[in-house]
């Protein structure tokens, strides 16, 4: 393999029309470069010389240091119309490789799985409230295959095809849809687009449940009351004193809108809980099933109402949701 000695670094100023966006794939984060992983032909990336393999250096000034997440990237790429971006070219590999290098990539990309690709939360657990991922999947098993809803100008998981898969584990009601293939995304028809126009695999950020809490709570034997009431899948009240209340869950301390409201469970144990579930003794059969342990997620109700009614609408909003039958 032969490289080059001289690191080239070069700089464009990009103007970017209103409505149109760069193009950019982007690719690594936390300790791992910044790059350009694809450029859509015919977009103001590609008009303007960005090619795939560059390391982006920096945006207006911002460094992308070795602590530069995903997001942070992406959000520096959207803060302006007016872009100055620094990168730099890969080491140049002499032409006897390249065949065998394009050969590895494309085994590679067809050898890839609908899996996590990137974990953004500095070590949290992918299941854990508030983490920011990255996943890949297939073209295929993206589109159509999943149910969006637009709330308070974002995008968020209400439910997904449950006889795929490849979608297995990948997704969680509630959670927040922040780009697609790198762009920044608020509508539905926006992330469509996009994951229509996208050649093989589409990658999501995603935020995970940001809007929920997560209490988890621990009774001395099997008989003893858990101290709250349930209705539906509401959590109508909680007994002074008893377990839910010393493990700090309160009625309607939720928040959504800027007002308080009651919560809605939407898992059990991580479990998920379809937002369509209007049986109390399922609830129940769920949180009991764990003996003594139990740890249940909750959402604002308020928010779980406008996720539901959207998926309703759904022409096949039975394969979208667990449990949609209970």
């Amino acid at each position: 393999m032969m490289v080059s000695q001289e690191d080239d670094i070069f700089s464009v100023t990009i103007d970017v029309p209103h409505g149109e966006r760069l193009g950019l794939l982007l690719a690594g984060g936390v300790d791992t470069p910044i790059e350009i992983k694809t450029v859509q032909d015919g977009s103001v990336g590609s008009l303007s010389g960005l090619t795939g393999g560059l390391q982006i250096m920096s945006v207006n000034n911002i460094i992308f240091a070795p602590t530069t997440t995903h997001h942070d990237a992406i959000m520096a790429l959207t803060s302006s119309n007016i872009l100055n971006i620094s990168v730099k070219r890969k080491p140049v590999i002499s032409e006897n490789r390249i065949e065998d290098k394009e050969k590895t990539l494309v085994d590679a990309e067809e050898n890839m799985d609908d899996k996590e690709i990137k974990d953004m939360s500095y070590g949290v657990k992918k299941t854990d409230i508030g983490a920011t991922l990255s996943i890949y999947l297939q073209k295929r098993h993206a589109l159509n295959n999943f149910h969006l809803v637009e709330v308070s100008s974002s995008l968020w998981v209400s439910g997904w095809n449950q006889k795929e898969p490849a979608l297995t584990n990948k997704f969680h009601v509630g959670d927040q849809l922040l780009s697609v293939n790198g762009q920044p995304v608020t509508t539905v028809p926006e992330a469509h687009t996009i994951m229509e126009m996208t050649p093989s695999g589409v990658e999501l950020l995603l935020k995970r449940m940001p809007l929920a809490a997560e209490y988890k709570m621990h009774r001395q034997k099997e008989s003893e009351d858990w101290g709250m009431q349930i209705r539906q899948n509401r959590l109508v009240d909680v007994i002074h004193g008893g377990i839910a209340w010393t493990a700090g869950l309160q009625p309607f301390s939720a928040e959504f809108a800027d007002k308080a409201c009651s919560w809605a469970i939407t898992q059990v144990n991580r479990y998920p809980v379809s937002v369509l579930c209007r049986s109390t003794d399922v609830i129940w059969n769920k949180i009991n099933s764990g003996k003594t342990d139990v740890s249940i997620t909750l959402q604002p109700s308020e928010f779980v109402n406008l996720l539901s009614n959207s998926l309703l609408e759904h022409p096949h909003y039975e394969t979208l949701s667990p449990d949609h039958e209970k």
